[in-house]
């Protein structure tokens, strides 16, 4: 009887995270209506900060990759106009607040914009481009503390050192389930990992990481049987829904290293208890995790970072998705596919509106995957 309650209660935690992540948070006040959310958009927005205010953590995610709203030109991504689209029709108007990381400059427009005409109250940080600059910790530290006086100002809740720590505890359990989560990627449907990863950034972190605990045993019985699809690495910014993970997998593919804004890549970077200072922690954690092509910590070490996964995943091919008006990751496309190809690694690049796949990229996605299958190297 004991096994099959938890089986029972892994099999329920599963269907909470795969359910969590369809509902994106917009049933956040009917699911969790004595919990306080303040939404963010970036990776590089300390989770742990919110957390120990007393608030948890939403990310915004569009319902509609189509919105154009008067106050954006049409040229900025679907991300900024289908989330600025939202709050205009006061689909946010729950959240205490509303958290901008500098990170491209169509979102540090966003942040003034947003503000200028919502009621919601806007917070930003600032965290240094080069994260290990001489005086970037220093720097990350000022700009922590500034966060925290202006956190504190919003819930009129003291942000003290015990709860940072106990934020940063909660967070760190969190990000070592997830990468349990990613070691079971190649032996596990794609869909089904980026729904979870997915999930984790949408429901209260506590909820998060109690379900994810309970459902990995399932998730390891289901990992068991050897994956004998064509492997390949994506990376991408945001991606809110499944679409490209259920058509690679539905032509045979498997994704089995992620570099993805809204997948592993949030999750990723070791969480250090050591400081005597609880946010110089927090300041190590987002120097050292793999950059995006917004941070660095040289001039090729994300390169280089991502043709390491490539290989150690034994990833046959690299599929790198540009959301459309995304600068940053558009950038980094010509230097990965040269290092990918020095490293015999087969590349497709696709550039999306939104994170919805159709026909044209059906073609293009099945085309790469049966010339991996052909050909292994370049």
């Amino acid at each position: 009887m004991p096994e099959d309650k938890s089986l029972a209660d892994s099999t329920e935690s599963l269907e909470l995270l795969l359910e969590e992540s369809t509902l994106k948070g917009l049933e956040r006040l009917k699911r969790y209506p004595q919990q306080k959310f303040m939404g963010y958009f970036c990776s590089y927005f300390p989770e742990e900060l919110i957390i120990a205010a007393g608030l948890n953590p939403l990310r915004l995610f569009p319902d509609s990759e189509n919105c154009t709203p008067v106050e954006l030109p049409a040229y900025c991504c679907s991300l900024a106009r289908g989330t600025l689209d939202m709050d205009i029709r006061e689909k946010w108007s729950d959240l205490v607040s509303i958290g901008f990381t500098h990170t491209c400059d169509t979102m540090q427009c966003l942040s003034g914009i947003w503000a200028a005409n919502s009621h919601a109250k806007t917070i930003d940080i600032v965290p240094p481009v080069m994260l290990k600059a001489p005086g970037a910790s220093g720097y990350f530290l000022a700009e922590l503390n500034r966060l925290i006086i202006q956190l504190t100002a919003i819930t009129q809740q003291e942000i003290n050192e015990e709860s940072l720590r106990e934020a940063i505890v909660l967070c760190a359990q969190t990000r070592k389930l997830a990468t349990e989560l990613d070691e079971l990627r190649p032996n596990l449907p794609s869909p089904l990992i980026f729904s979870i990863l997915r999930a984790g950034q949408l429901m209260p972190r506590s909820d998060y990481a109690l379900a994810l605990e309970k459902c990995l045993p399932v998730l390891k019985d289901m990992a068991n049987k050897p994956n004998r699809r064509t492997k390949v690495l994506v990376s991408s910014a945001v991606l809110e829904n499944d679409s490209l993970f259920e058509m690679i997998e539905e032509l045979g593919g498997r994704v089995v290293a992620d570099d993805t804004c809204t997948g592993y890549r949030h999750y990723s970077g070791i969480t250090s208890l050591e400081s005597e200072n609880p946010l110089m922690d927090i300041v190590q954690r987002y120097s050292e995790m793999p950059p995006c092509p917004c941070k660095n910590r040289g001039l090729n070490e994300r390169i280089s970072y991502l043709t390491d996964l490539a290989k150690q995943r034994q990833a046959q091919g690299a599929i790198i998705v540009i959301r459309k008006y995304c600068e940053p990751h558009a950038w980094d496309v010509v230097s990965l596919k040269d290092s990918f190809h020095k490293a015999d690694i087969r590349t497709l690049t696709l550039e999306l509106e939104g994170a919805n796949v159709s026909g044209q990229e059906r073609t293009r996605l099945q085309a790469f995957l049966e010339s991996l299958l052909e050909s292994p190297g370049q």
